[in-house]
């Protein structure tokens, strides 16, 4: 298929593709005062040859066409190979080439397809000079193709097994009789026999894109076998894209050929219709198809406009406009006397027909159109038509004034932005000051996750010392996602990383600077709780004011982003899962689109925003999984209050899962004393709220999620604590040592047949909860633990919940 050309990334280099041109013509000059110093001709080759590149990769092909031709005629200067009156004329084409490239770059911008429109005299001017043979015209022909033409409404294609068997039995005789026509040989003939396999290809793929190139191309036949269309190397081109589609189509059926542009061909085809003088059947029929008329051709070669002539244009109309502003505002209103019969007016009415003929000049006709409707205005004001009457002469200044004012922001707007930009309102200004003011708290909640991210995952590099290959990389990548940021500071560390990386470091010297690094990343950066919290802040800001701009459908995304990320917050499942790279997605997608739908309003965003779209209504499906966290104890929340479920323990995780959450217990139970005698003792804190954490992880891992949701509230209550949020109060302390003392039986109960106490366990998680929740004040003293319906949650899968959970 075609490729399409990308505006977006053409506006990106447009500067610097003119600066180019701007140093190749300098160069171009220097070369032409003294021709025996070819390194100017050299600087110019160079600015050619990276312009070439450019519009490659843009995708504009014609383009592309005029500056391969300069770098050729450049390329025969520099070896003399042309001489003369022949050097003269080479020079004076490269120096109208690097003059016209800058306005086809706006003209593509402009109409948004690379058209080619006046290309033609230049290319076919540099081949002439150094004696090529000039390309077709059709190659720089281009038409506005009504959409569907040429296209059977309703129709569909035949089946995959009759195209593929007719194609092959077609391929030989059409390559035999392409071939025998382009050499001249019974041409009539030869054409015939194409044009009765084009029409059966045309049947074969009614309804589809192939269907109008095999429907114009039995033109191409009729016009050849009647000698009105004389073939050339475009025509050859022609008949060999056929050939390649009948081969597609024998191997792939009715599907479209990727590689083939169709679009482009139709062009081609499209050129030598519309230039035949007669007008025989299917050429006739053709021309009524697409909208051909005897115009067709003389429009496409119509000259460009230089950039620099459109702001003259423009900057001019701009001028006229001040003036007529000036006049009608200098008026007295409230004087009827002012509009009467001795009243010249011809000074406003000048004006405006003088900036119409600036803008229909510079291709603004809509422009010119809406000042005509002003020019009306201001003679029906000077006409007398409204009398006296000092109300309808206020209410006919106001609309006068309005009206030019609206042409005057537009023709600002372009010549700060770009005389292409063919988008402009209010509402767009308003668009764009609210995304690129939401850019900046985008990057924050993206800055706030991605330092989750690398700490979390250095904190798991570093959980036991490495040792062997596989964990001192973890580790080094761990301390990359750091180092990478910048490459300042940390020289101690670098070394040591970049020794490990080869193999050559002490493994324990970098583990301990590693650890002391980490300790002060935790010390000196937000919690991974604060760092969600504002996250979440953020996201309804961003949503609230996508929604203010005008743009619903994007700030309902982020509202969904922001909705998951929160429940999964309460529920202290927020991790590196399927769930998080769904959020990751619908974000980066939704930034894309923003983002150029800014720097291009008309550039097709469509399938950025459908994606971003389905990722926020996946994240929905995730959200309605988890657990409700401490909403469950929190009855002012407005989510459903539901209690989680165990799920089936696989017996072969039940012995491991009871074996190390024995050991946590213990554990922790070793560590309270700890705590008790130094409540500030943050290195003690931490490692009682890691080890509540892992409960959390091993308990939702193997479907212990009832024990996981305890471990997860006092996980929740340790964090608040470490955060400064709570401090450690007797009665947190002491409801910290309930839930340890209790954990050894809760544990236990999952070895022998009596199960888990659900009640114990449940008072144990709301307590806990309902004190985080409060600031401290143990209000759940009485709570009872089953209160509230019981609404299953289905369990995690082992494939998420093994990773470990991100920012909690």
């Amino acid at each position: 298929m075609a490729r399409k050309t990308d505006i977006v990334s053409l506006k990106w280099v447009t500067g610097l593709v003119n600066k180019q041109a701007e140093n190749a013509e300098a160069a171009l000059v220097e070369y032409s005062k003294d021709a025996s110093q070819k390194k100017a001709l050299l600087k110019c080759m160079w600015s050619v040859h990276q312009i070439t590149s450019t519009l490659r990769a843009l995708g504009i092909k014609k383009g592309e066409m005029l500056t391969i031709e300069m770098e050729r005629s450049l390329n025969f200067l520099y070896k003399d190979k042309v001489l003369g009156e022949r050097r003269k004329l080479t020079m004076g084409g490269l120096m109208q080439a690097l003059k016209i490239l800058p306005a086809y770059l706006a003209h593509v911008q402009s109409v948004r397809q690379d058209t080619g429109q006046g290309l033609e005299q230049y290319v076919n001017d540099l081949r002439r000079w150094v004696g090529e043979r000039p390309r077709p015209q059709a190659f720089f022909f281009h038409m506005e193709i009504p959409e569907g033409a040429g296209i059977s409404a309703d129709a569909r294609p035949a089946a995959d097994e009759e195209i593929m068997s007719r194609a092959n039995v077609m391929l030989a005789l059409y390559l035999e009789m392409a071939k025998s026509a382009l050499r001249k040989r019974n041409t009539a003939e030869s054409m015939k026999t194409v044009a009765r396999i084009s029409r059966k290809m045309q049947t074969l793929f009614a309804g589809t894109e192939q269907e109008r190139f095999w429907f114009t191309l039995i033109g191409i036949c009729e016009g050849m076998a009647g000698g009105i269309i004389v073939p050339d190397e475009c025509i050859a081109q022609i008949f060999k894209s056929g050939a390649f589609m009948i081969k597609h189509a024998r191997e792939n059926g009715s599907e479209l050929d990727p590689s083939m542009d169709y679009a482009d061909y139709l062009q081609q085809m499209l050129y030598y219709i519309a230039a035949c003088r007669a007008k025989p059947v299917h050429i006739a029929n053709i021309r009524e198809s697409f909208g051909v008329d005897d115009d067709t051709v003389a429009a496409s070669r119509r000259g460009l406009v230089h950039i620099d002539a459109l702001v003259t244009a423009l900057s001019s109309a701009l001028e006229q406009l001040n003036g007529v502003i000036d006049f009608i505002t200098g008026l007295k209103v409230d004087d009827p006397e002012c509009f009467g019969p001795d009243i010249d007016g011809n000074e406003a009415l000048d004006g405006i027909e003088a900036a119409q003929a600036r803008l229909r000049a510079a291709g603004q006709d809509a422009h010119a159109d809406s000042l005509q409707a002003v020019h009306v205005k201001v003679r029906n004001l000077f006409g007398q038509k409204y009398g006296k009457d000092v109300q309808k002469l206020e209410q006919a200044v106001t609309a006068i004034v309005r009206g030019v004012v609206d042409v005057k922001l537009d023709l600002e707007y372009k010549l700060e932005h770009g005389v292409c930009s063919s988008f402009y309102s209010k509402e767009f200004e308003l668009r764009e000051s609210v995304v690129n003011a939401t850019f900046s708290q985008m990057s924050l909640v993206e800055n706030n996750l991605h330092t989750i991210l690398r700490r979390k995952s250095l904190a798991a590099a570093l959980k036991t010392k490495p040792t062997d290959v596989g964990e001192q990389l973890t580790l080094t990548m761990a301390l990359h996602r750091y180092l990478n940021k910048t490459d300042q500071g940390l020289d101690e560390l670098r070394s040591a990383v970049a020794a490990v990386d080869r193999g050559e470091g002490d493994i324990d010297h970098l583990f301990q600077l590693a650890t002391e690094f980490l300790k002060l990343r935790q010390k000196n950066e937000n919690s991974d709780r604060q760092a969600i919290a504002a996250s979440i802040q953020l996201l309804a800001e961003i949503s609230g004011a996508l929604t203010f701009a005008g743009l619903e459908r994007e700030g309902e995304v982020i509202e969904k982003c922001r909705l998951w990320l929160e429940n999964a917050s309460k529920a202290g499942s927020v991790r590196e899962d399927e769930a998080f790279t769904c959020f990751a997605e619908a974000f980066a997608q939704l930034e894309l689109h923003l983002q150029r739908t800014i720097i291009d309003p008309l550039d097709d965003t469509s399938h950025m925003m459908a994606l971003a779209e389905q990722r926020a209504e996946k994240l929905d499906a995730f959200a309605k999984s988890l657990s409700a966290g401490a909403d469950v104890v929190v009855p002012e929340t407005s989510r459903p209050q539901q209690y989680v479920q165990d799920a089936e323990i696989p017996a072969a995780f039940r012995e491991a899962f009871v074996e190390e959450s024995e050991e946590l217990s213990g554990a922790l139970a070793a560590l309270y004393p700890q705590w008790q005698s130094v409540p500030d003792d943050d290195h003690v804190m931490r490692e009682i709220r890691r080890h509540f954490h892992t409960f959390k992880g091993n308990g939702r891992a193997v479907g212990a999620n009832i024990l996981g949701e305890l471990g997860w509230a006092a996980q929740d209550l340790m964090d608040r604590v470490l955060d400064g949020d709570l401090q450690a109060s007797d009665k947190l302390m002491g409801l910290v040592e309930e839930v340890i003392d209790g954990l050894p039986g809760l544990v236990g109960s999952y070895r022998d047949d009596k199960g888990l106490d659900v009640d114990c366990a449940r008072d144990l998680t709301n307590r806990c909860f309902r004190m985080a929740s409060c600031a401290g004040e143990n209000l759940a003293e009485e709570l009872t633990g089953a209160e509230g319906s019981v609404v299953p949650i289905r369990p995690e899968s082992e494939s998420t919940a093994s990773t470990e959970p991100l920012g909690q």
